[in-house]
């Protein structure tokens, strides 16, 4: 299975570059631009920050599969935190320490999920899962 899927990937790493940029830049566009005033925090916003690096931690492992879960999980969180520096010169954002933590938990997760596959898949021994 781990030849096939893999092959897979590489025939499409292109389009996960793509795909990465893309919502990277949709990420960043969407944190900096001009917004009405803030509103009271709530679980969606902090939702969709995790969401959002959730998906870009995944896809980041698609389209560069030989960065190091470190380095991924650096650029990870500095573009959160750019997001939250820019965010703090706008007149109508503001930037939030709760911003942080979400897309730090959307990270951490990505990273979580990534980890367990791996473990699943590469362990080398059969195609069962490791007990």
């Amino acid at each position: 299975m781990r030849p096939t899927l893999l092959r897979l990937w590489a025939r499409y790493r292109t389009l996960f570059k793509i795909a990465f940029f893309a919502l990277l830049a949709l990420g960043l566009y969407l944190g900096m631009r001009p917004t009405p005033p803030p509103t009271a925090y709530s679980w969606q916003a902090a939702g969709y920050h995790a969401g959002g690096l959730f998906s870009l931690t995944i896809l980041s492992a698609l389209a560069f599969p030989h960065w190091r879960w470190w380095w991924r999980a650096l650029f990870m969180f500095a573009v959160g935190v750019a997001v939250e520096y820019v965010q703090s010169f706008h007149p109508t954002r503001t930037a939030d320490w709760a911003d942080i933590y979400a897309n730090s938990g959307g990270i951490a997760f990505g990273l979580l999920c990534l980890g367990a596959y791996q473990l699943l898949t590469y362990s080398g021994k059969s195609d069962r899962p490791p007990r």
